[in-house]
Order: C-alpha cells, then structure tokens, then sequence
C-alpha cells in the first residue's frame, strides 16, 4: 500500500502484534515452568505441550493474517484488505479500498468468539458495507479515531 504525503494518520496493528506474541510466549513460558515443576505423569507432559504448541501456532498465524494497515486523509479513507458482501451474501475480499467521508453513515465493531481480532464494519450511505479486521487491544480505540475523523472530515 503506497502511502501519499497528505495523509493524516496511518494506523497499523504491527506495535500490539509484536506485543501479543511476546505476552503469548511469556505466558506460556511460565505455563511451562510450571508444568515440569510439578509432579505429572509423562502423558501429560506429552499433551499439554503439543496444545501449548497449537495454540501458539495458530494465535501467532491468527494475528499474522489480521493486521492491517487504515490511512486517513482529508478527503477519504483507505483500508487495506477490506471485504464487502457479495450477490449470495458471503464476505469477498476486495483488497484496497477508499471510502469517501461523507459516503460513511456508520461505524461499528462486530465480535468473533474466540478469535483475537474483530471486524470494524463501515457502513455506507447507498446501503452497501466494508469490513476490516482489528486486532482485539486496539478495537475501541480505532472506533473512536475513525468516528472523530468522520465527524471531522464529512
């Protein structure tokens, strides 16, 4: 994604996803010291670490897949990896996308149990709606910039 000069701000998830891996591995590092200091049996070493290490792998591909980078310029808003529902009412992927400010009627979070992102939907006037993935620490934070931005630029 090419960045233009006039650009107001630039969110990217990279700071709190570097922040979640290393939390994740510190957890789980006391997870494991825990583990061999008490008295298990070898079964239960055996699958307690192959779980820790699935979850790992998948929280770390979790977070890896769900980052993206939001450009906010006076005139629109840029998303990277944006969907919008298709014909048969299924998520498609349409890549990068620009949304006029004043095209905006909405701005809402959508929760999915036991994922570590949410869906920031934006709304637009003619009906249709874009969704982007957000990491979970910065959902609120991001609802609000991009309602005061919205206020500000419409």
């Amino acid at each position: 994604m090419d960045i233009r000069d006039n650009a107001v701000k630039v969110y990217k998830d990279t700071g709190w996803v570097w922040f979640e891996v290393i939390f994740l591995i510190a957890i789980q590092a006391l997870f494991v010291y825990f583990m061999f200091t008490s008295d298990l049996d070898l079964w239960l070493y055996v699958v307690l670490s192959v779980a820790l290490i699935i979850i790992s792998i998948t929280h770390f591909f979790d977070i890896k897949k769900n980052r993206n980078t939001v450009v906010v310029y006076p005139d629109y808003l840029e998303i990277e990896h944006a969907q919008r529902i298709d014909n048969t009412f299924a998520w498609e992927d349409v890549g990068t996308v620009e949304i006029q400010w004043s095209q905006i009627k909405r701005i809402s979070v959508e929760g999915i149990y036991g994922a570590t992102y949410y869906y920031m939907i934006i709304e637009l006037q003619n009906g249709k709606s874009y969704r982007f993935t957000v990491i979970e620490q910065t959902r609120f934070y991001m609802k609000r910039q991009l309602k005061k931005y919205h206020k500000q630029y419409k």
